[in-house]
């Protein structure tokens, strides 16, 4: 799960961080909307805690609802799934929100701040990190997912997609934020249900995308729009209309419409093998000042295929791996001849000194953590 080659530029200064900042932005030219990560450790991964442990993955929907059944009053002006999850996040429960910033000066912050020595080991020791990340994908790292799965002929489907930031870039009153939000909380059995079927139907449409045509794009702008004759090929509406009246389907459907009661039941599955940037509503003030969002991490089916078609079972590496690669496909990548992913190193040596001029310009405990325990840690240490 590490990105075994990256373009690491290292940071020794606040302004050394803020000029290579403005660099990406030049060479990007505005096409594209830059939102990072900042990680006071240098993990092995960016997976979420829930996606990294195998414990909390099996049991998804029952750490969800048990919250939600032990605390109904902190969601009282949640209007959606994606709500939930967000306010779930903000909390510290394990969820697959992967929570990200558009200010790098808050990446900057969550790179160096110091861990609590008395409970974790010192941060201070090791180096930070900080990962852009982008709202259009980079084809290399999306062939590299496909082929994972052994679905590279889909590759094309997703061609109609690129510069379309709204695939990539969604609200959270987006259909397909609920769609995913509400599989997070349906029983496990019945989300494996649904993800299992999926995978046939990415089966079924690499099969099909083994000729030059597209079709996908038609059939289900054909199905959207109710057409009496949906430009089908080799009954690849056959296999999602099985995928649509499953009964897990059908109670994934009825999750939705809880939140939303005239959602419209047709699932576009090509839009779950993606991640997603998500803009919450601003809940508290501590989201506003970190300027948070957050990704919306894919659901990885526990089963896969091989390269002759056979079915077979994931272990929990192999599960992380896929979800990590499918990360990927939002990394900034390097502007050169041979695009790598680009990350920030901070050298362990020079946290404390980037930590005292972030707090010159007021990036401080008390402003990312604008609540009554960091502000009185704040002020305990200034004695």
């Amino acid at each position: 799960m590490n990105d075994t080659i990256e373009d690491a530029k290292q940071v020794i200064s606040l302004s050394d961080y803020i000029s290579q900042v403005g660099n990406l932005r030049s060479y990007l030219k505005n096409k594209e909307n830059i939102y990072y990560r900042g990680q006071n450790k240098d993990f092995s991964n960016t997976l979420p805690s829930l996606i990294r442990n195998e414990n909390y993955l099996n049991n998804e929907d029952k750490l969800i609802n048990d919250f939600i059944t032990k605390y109904p009053e902190l969601f009282c002006d949640c209007q959606n799934n994606f709500d939930r999850l967000a306010l779930m996040q903000h909390h510290q429960l394990p969820t697959r929100l992967l929570d990200l910033t558009s200010n790098p000066l808050v990446a900057l912050y969550f790179a160096v701040e110091r861990s609590n020595e008395g409970t974790d080991k010192d941060s201070d020791a090791v180096d930070g990190k900080i990962f852009p990340f982008t709202n259009f994908y980079d084809p290399v790292p999306l062939l590299d997912s496909l082929r994972d799965e052994h679905f590279e002929n889909t590759k094309k489907e997703f061609l109609s997609i690129k510069g379309n930031n709204r695939q990539f870039l969604k609200s959270p009153f987006s259909d397909e934020i609920e769609i995913e939000s509400s599989l997070a909380r349906l029983n496990g059995d019945d989300r494996n249900y649904v993800l299992n079927e999926v995978n046939n139907f990415y089966k079924t449409l690499n099969s099909v995308d083994a000729k030059p045509q597209t079709y996908w794009s038609n059939l289900y702008a054909d199905i959207v729009n109710s057409s009496e004759n949906p430009r089908d090929q080799d009954n690849l509406l056959e296999t999602y209309e099985f995928l649509n009246k499953m009964s897990s389907t059908k109670r994934l459907y009825h999750e939705i419409k809880k939140d939303i009661g005239d959602f419209e039941a047709k699932i576009n599955p090509l839009e779950l093998f993606v991640p997603k940037i998500v803009t919450p509503r601003i809940i508290d003030q501590r989201i506003k000042n970190q300027r948070g969002l957050f990704m919306f991490v894919p659901f990885v089916c526990n089963y896969g295929f091989e390269e002759n078609g056979s079915q077979v079972a994931l272990n929990s590496y192999e599960v992380q791996n896929r979800t990590q690669t499918r990360i990927n496909i939002l990394k900034l990548l390097s502007n050169s001849r041979d695009p790598q992913p680009m990350t920030f190193v901070i050298p362990h040596c020079k946290k404390a000194s980037i930590r005292s001029e972030l707090e010159s310009i007021g990036i401080t405990e008390s402003f990312i953590y604008p609540d009554s325990s960091h502000i009185a840690h704040e002020i305990s240490k200034n004695y």
